[in-house]
């Protein structure tokens, strides 16, 4: 069976590499395909799609809010140049720009000397806390920050700039992922409430779901780099149980210290939905031969 990295990400949003580049890597890491998705934006999938040798997915990672907590849901497949996502995501990404400049402005009022100029530049449309953060670090305010102390310290939840999210309801996210022809998929629940994934204490999860699957949630991403395997057993028999489709994926941005794309993958008999869905477009037969088998961590 082929593996698929179906999480990563490129410089259009968080991400440090370009969308041919990482087609670059996905096939030097043996991949069969991958799948770009990159936070509120759909900026990078027609470059990511001409990649050669690899099977495309287009996709994007919608930021969402439900019920006061942060999900992020996965829309593969969809038509990322229909009008409806194009005016949510302008949305979206103005949304965010707005809060980051907010950040920007709450640390120069700590007497942080920092302009937006400085965290703006090169990242096309999309400024968020990655970007402030990374300014800092070129300035030296934030030296070395292995356990993101720094991070946290001035941008996290009780940090010094911290400006609350404003985002989308996940239902209407979910419903804009069908809307324009996609499969919406919760990401990483594992890292929702990491302390509930065991077998036995999941009733809070189960109820998410059931909840999310009312309003049109098809897919579950169960493989992920912070995913034990007790976390993928749990997932995975959610998944049977709600007739979820899986997924998975590295999270790949680029970064320092960070592993390559993956690091998590997903075989490809769980996402036949998907590739029926893509190939015809993809161009199927450069890539049938990819069938190396999964040695990630991804097994059941």
């Amino acid at each position: 069976m082929g593996c698929f990295d179906l999480h990563i990400h490129s410089r259009h949003s968080d991400g440090r590499f370009t969308p041919e580049e990482l087609g670059e890597k996905c096939k030097k890491a043996g991949l069969a395909g991958a799948a770009l998705t990159d936070h509120d934006s759909v900026d990078g999938l027609e470059a990511f799609l001409a990649n050669d040798g690899i099977i495309t997915i287009p996709g994007v990672e919608l930021t969402s809010q439900y019920r006061g907590r942060e999900l992020h849901i996965l829309g593969y497949c969809i038509d990322w140049r229909h009008p409806a996502l194009r005016r949510a995501l302008a949305q979206v990404v103005a949304a965010r720009n707005e809060r980051a400049r907010e950040i920007v402005e709450r640390l120069q009022k700590a007497g942080i000397a920092l302009e937006w100029e400085e965290v703006a530049k090169g990242n096309g449309g999309f400024v968020g806390r990655v970007h402030i953060y990374r300014a800092l670090i070129r300035k030296g305010i934030i030296g070395e920050d292995p356990e993101k102390a720094g991070f946290n310290h001035y941008l996290g939840p009780e940090g010094l700039a911290y400006v609350p999210h404003r985002e989308f309801p996940t239902l209407e996210m979910i419903d804009l992922v069908k809307q324009v022809g996609g499969h919406p998929v919760l990401a990483h629940p594992g890292r929702i409430h990491p302390e509930r994934v065991h077998p036995k204490q999941l009733d809070e999860l189960h109820d998410l779901v059931e909840e999310l699957c009312a309003a049109g949630l098809e897919g579950i991403e169960v493989f992920y780099p912070v995913h034990t395997q007790e976390t993928v057993a749990a997932l995975s028999a959610l998944a049977r149980k709600y007739k979820l489709f899986m997924t998975g994926g590295s999270d790949y941005h680029g970064w320092e210290n960070e592993p390559g794309p993956g690091a998590a993958t997903v075989e490809r008999r769980y996402i036949e939905e998907l590739l029926t869905d893509s190939l015809p477009e993809r161009g199927e037969k450069q890539t049938k031969e990819r069938t190396d088998s999964c040695d990630k961590g991804d097994k059941l």
